[in-house]
């Protein structure tokens, strides 16, 4: 830790822009860095201050050990925040965040391990490409207690009801407990270039089970419904009330896990999500999704991947 004037603790960070390798595209992030003997200095309010300071969609605190011995896999514990709460996951923070431990902090080492609230992920890095691959917690599941009727994608998005604009199916999806996401498939891109910011928030019924956390509507359309060979290609929006967010991992995690489930394509389905286009932070989100049984079974691993690239750095006062 670091001083400012008047005695003031301060901590390094960088940002960076996670699933892409342009600097202004993809989602950012903020990452900040503890060192080993501050552990305890920051309290969760400050922390979810600073988070608001950055006003990213999300903000990770970065615990460095302070050693990693040469046979060790090097692991750092994480917390994640949301500008309003604390998340158990998300996925663009956590592709971001290897990216940097593995790719800056361990000068590119090949294997990690990040430690969050949903549990542990398991890294690798590509450092040629900047890119990093997690298996990450998973615990999909899809809500059935209740439907979300088209009617009620309406009240979302009002305009695409006076366009005309159909929906082809529509689910209540969760990749881990209390990330859930309204996932609604829609015909072509001009459908989906006609979804705009409402500022209508998303709320889903949960399964009484589930019924906690975070909630969005992730619109998509097909791009290529893939085959032996071939991933499934597939672009995406999502839309939480008055935001659009340019990425987002956890929800492409949801939406792949359903629909390996769906297609059963055999043991291992890979899905290419495009992102953020219409924002003009165009984002690349890798997801590879692995059933048991050849294929006949339950998701066994759900892989993240992306690249990442770092836009600043400095330091934090408190």
């Amino acid at each position: 830790m670091s001083k400012f004037p008047f005695g003031k603790p301060s901590f390094p960070f960088v940002t960076l822009d996670v699933f892409t390798t342009t600097p202004f595209a993809g989602n950012q992030l903020a990452i900040v860095v503890i060192p080993p003997d501050q552990h305890d200095t920051l309290t969760t309010a400050q922390m979810q201050a600073v988070t608001r300071e950055f006003n990213f969609s999300e903000t990770v605190f970065l615990f460095q050990r302070a050693s990693h011995a040469a046979t060790d896999v090097p692991e750092w514990r994480i917390r994640i925040f949301f500008p309003k709460h604390e998340l158990a996951f998300a996925g663009h923070p956590t592709i971001g965040t290897a990216v940097y431990a593995l790719g800056t902090l361990m000068q590119g080492a090949n294997k990690g391990r990040l430690l969050c609230p949903a549990g542990p992920i398991e890294l690798e890095y590509f450092p040629s490409e900047q890119r990093a691959r997690a298996s990450i917690p998973h615990n999909f599941h899809r809500h059935t207690e209740a439907d979300f009727t088209r009617e009620q994608v309406y009240a979302l998005q009002p305009k695409l009801k006076d366009a005309g604009v159909e929906f082809k199916d529509v689910n209540v999806l969760s990749s881990v407990k209390g990330m859930n996401i309204v996932a609604v498939e829609l015909a072509d891109r001009e459908a989906l270039a006609q979804v705009y910011i409402s500022g209508i928030p998303a709320r889903p019924k949960l399964d009484s089970d589930w019924d906690v956390g975070f909630g969005a509507a992730y619109y998509y359309v097909f791009i290529d419904r893939g085959g032996t060979g071939r991933p499934t290609v597939i672009r995406t929006r999502m839309m939480e009330g008055t935001l659009e967010d340019p990425a987002t991992g956890s929800a492409a995690c949801a939406l792949s896990c359903f629909l390996a489930l769906e297609m059963r394509q055999g043991g291992q389905t890979e899905f290419q999500i495009t992102q953020g286009v219409e924002m003009e932070r165009q984002s690349e989100i890798n997801v590879r999704v692995t059933l048991g049984d050849g294929g006949k079974g339950n998701i066994e691993k759900v892989e993240l991947g992306g690249c990442a690239v770092q836009v600043t750095e400095g330091k934090i006062r408190l």
